[in-house]
This record gives C-alpha cells, structure tokens and sequence, in this order.
C-alpha cells in the first residue's frame, strides 16, 4: 500500500499543480530577522552549527504553536546577518495517518514532490518540493515521515530559503583563510590511519 502511494504521487499530472512558494511556516518568515522570532526561542541554545558555519541555530520553545512538539530556526551569520534562513519543526503527532493527511494536503497546495528522499525500507519516508518565487529566490520543503530509531522518531517539516543558504555559504567561504580552507577538505587517504576508523 505504501509502495502504492508512492507511485500515486509521482503521477500526479503536472497541469494540476499549484505552485506558489511558500515563505512562511508556523508564523516564523523566511529572510526575516530572527529577531521577530526571539520571544517564541530558547535564547541560551543560539549556537552556530558544526557542519553549517554560516549560519546560527536556535531552539524554538515546546507547543509555541499547537500541533508542534519542538523546532528551529536557522539564520544567516555572514553578509546578511540575523537573516531567517531556515525552519524546522516537529509535530506532536507521530503517526503515520497524520503525515499521509499533510503530504494530500502539500500536494494539494504545491503539486506533486519533486524528489523522494526516503531509504528503500520507507523507515523513513520524506518528500522535497523545489520553488522559485517572483523574486527569483530559491525554496525548498520538505516533509518527511521516520520509524527509524538510528534517526527520529515523527513527522516533521523543513522549509528553507535556500538561495539565501548558498550565499551565506559563498561569504563565509570568502572570509576563510588558507589552513581553513584546507580544514574543510576530506584527510587525504594517505594519512588515514585506518585502525582509528574501524571497530575493533
């Protein structure tokens, strides 16, 4: 059945799609400063992450909205700075039947997905729409669905500006001097040390 409504959505005939951009999710705005947000965020958790250095992430307050659990938001660290850059979202429900009634009514907002980003099990099951506003900017959402317990456990929503995410990236990249730029390069093979790599 699930394999089913896979296939289901992917033939859904591009002549009835919808295609407005969306911007805005739980009343948090893409491009906003994170400062509209502050009174819904846990303030001591305001971090710039590992993997993302151009950009800051803070925690959002359990049920500031009802229907979700807990969240974040991502916002711009380098050429625009406090800039919403992304939001994601947890809801309280974590049930199947309720991510297959918000993946009927994304696809009634937004058209089919235009990729599946789930593993072939479908522990996990996620979708992506792609848009381009009227500004020409970039956004992409996604809503995924996960029984894995090596990931989490839920459903949840992502929504980012990605175009914003690209140039925040290129300026931090711009700010990097030469042994940072080597630091985010892979070690190259001959200096691994396999026997730190490998359980034993």
């Amino acid at each position: 059945m699930r394999i089913l409504l896979i296939f289901f959505f992917l033939a859904i005939p591009a002549a009835l799609q919808a295609h407005a951009a969306p911007l805005s999710l739980a009343g948090i705005t893409l491009g906003a400063d994170v400062s509209t947000v502050h009174h819904r965020c846990k303030l001591s958790t305001d971090i710039p992450l590992a993997d993302e250095r151009h950009l800051n992430e803070i925690n959002l307050m359990p049920q500031f909205v009802p229907g979700i659990k807990s969240g974040s938001v991502a916002y711009a660290n380098c050429s625009k700075k406090g800039a919403i850059v992304r939001i994601k979202l947890k809801y309280d429900n974590p049930s199947r039947a309720f991510f297959d009634d918000l993946l009927n009514r994304f696809t009634k907002n937004w058209g089919k997905p235009e990729k599946w980003r789930g593993n072939p099990f479908q522990t996990v099951i996620s979708w992506k729409w792609s848009f381009k506003n009227d500004q020409g900017e970039k956004i992409n959402l996604e809503l995924t669905h996960s029984e894995d317990e090596e990931y989490k456990l839920g459903n949840f929503v992502k929504l980012t500006l990605r175009s914003l995410w690209e140039e925040e990236d290129a300026c931090h990249k711009k700010s990097l001097g030469p042994s940072e730029e080597s630091a985010l390069l892979p070690t190259p093979q001959d200096k691994l040390q396999y026997e730190q790599l490998i359980p034993r």
